[in-house]
């Protein structure tokens, strides 16, 4: 073997070496999500399935888009959305309802304390601000910085409405379940005002009954 061909050998081992070594990072960030989620589901049993839910409604509309935003990038954001979470008293985690005031504005916390601990991995540091900003509204009246319109980042857009549309068809303990169309339809009222309304003219235009029956296995996998 030539001087060139040696080199040439030694370089496709270097580049299978790091191939290697990345893939094992990219495991290992998912399967720390994973434990995340997983970790919120057990101090909040009503949430589980959620984060998954979420994820799924906001790659169909990604998709539906033309997949502006990175897959990949998008589920880690949907699937961790709610991590900050971890971070509230236990009995605002277990009832998601707020009595007071105090209890209200701690609730508004969750997406910053959410967004600080994952800004600690720079792996993630592209789609923290989706996470930070999914309770912004397209009018400004959102949290946690008032954001409006196209300021709030697209990540975070997409998010707001797949977790809007989760919350509404499941019985969280704040209210009874809604039906699909009902949501949808909720979700048609709320353009311009909650959500962007290019976003709610891709979502609405979905196979939404018929996804919603099949995303089923999303569940069976937690």
């Amino acid at each position: 073997m030539d001087k060139g061909d040696l080199y040439k050998h030694q370089l496709l081992e270097y580049a299978q070496d790091l191939a290697r070594a990345y893939s094992q990072i990219r495991r290992s960030q998912a399967e720390f999500l994973a434990a995340l989620v997983s970790l919120l589901e057990m101090k909040a049993p009503a949430l589980r399935g959620h984060a998954r839910r979420v994820a799924f409604w906001s790659l169909r509309l990604n998709d539906a888009l033309g997949r502006p935003l990175d897959p990949g990038a998008l589920q880690a954001a949907a699937l961790v959305h709610d991590v900050g979470k971890l971070g509230l008293p236990d009995h605002l985690l277990r009832s998601w309802v707020a009595d007071n005031e105090d209890d209200r504005r701690l609730l508004q916390l969750h997406p910053e304390l959410g967004a600080s601990l994952l800004e600690h991995v720079s792996a993630f540091s592209g789609w923290v601000p989706w996470v930070r900003h999914h309770h912004e509204r397209w009018d400004g009246t959102g949290y946690p910085s008032g954001m409006a319109g196209e300021e709030i980042p697209l990540g975070a857009r997409i998010i707001a409405l797949a977790n809007s549309f989760d919350y509404r068809v499941n019985d969280y303990g704040q209210e009874p379940a809604h039906t699909v169309a009902g949501t949808t339809a909720w979700i048609e009222e709320q353009a311009g005002r909650a959500f962007d309304p290019n976003l709610v003219a891709a979502f609405v235009a979905l196979p939404i009954e018929a996804l919603w029956v099949n995303r089923l296995w999303i569940e069976e996998k937690a």
